[in-house]
């Protein structure tokens, strides 16, 4: 139980990290970093907390089950760890741009977020994957 609890925590921790750099890296290029001195917008007292809450808890349900699939059989449902993960990413990257889309932007706001999101989760899923693969070569 104490390699699952670690495989559960460590990965989601480095993923979120990693993702959040990366967010704060293309705010101060793109936005001049005004997401880091807006205070009123929550994004590092409720986001990031409930983000990770939420990561979590598919870590602990769906990832790690998953990963035991994979490494067991190499493909489940038909794709290997890569084009399940992929496919994750795109779908998961295309429902945030949906969810925080603003329509008054117009579509390439749309395009924008989308992308934002993809890259996103696969940089999270990248990291994640990475790090329980290690984790499996240190806890054997």
């Amino acid at each position: 139980m104490k390699n699952k609890i670690i495989k559960t925590i460590f990965p989601t921790i480095i993923g979120i990290l990693t993702v959040l750099g990366l967010l704060i890296i293309v705010n101060l290029i793109f936005y001049k970093g005004d997401f880091l001195i807006s205070s009123g917008n929550g994004f590092f007292k409720y986001f990031v907390p409930g983000a990770t809450i939420i990561a979590m808890i598919i870590q602990f349900t769906l990832t790690l089950p998953f990963w035991e699939k994979f490494k067991s059989r190499k493909k489940v449902l038909g794709m290997t760890l890569i084009q399940f993960t992929g496919l994750i990413c795109i779908i998961a990257g295309l429902a945030l741009g949906l969810v925080f889309w603003e329509r008054s932007l117009g579509i390439n706001e749309l395009i924008m977020v989308s992308l934002t999101g993809i890259i996103a989760f696969s940089v999270y899923w990248t990291s994640n994957l990475l790090t329980l693969k290690k984790l499996d070569k240190i806890l054997k």
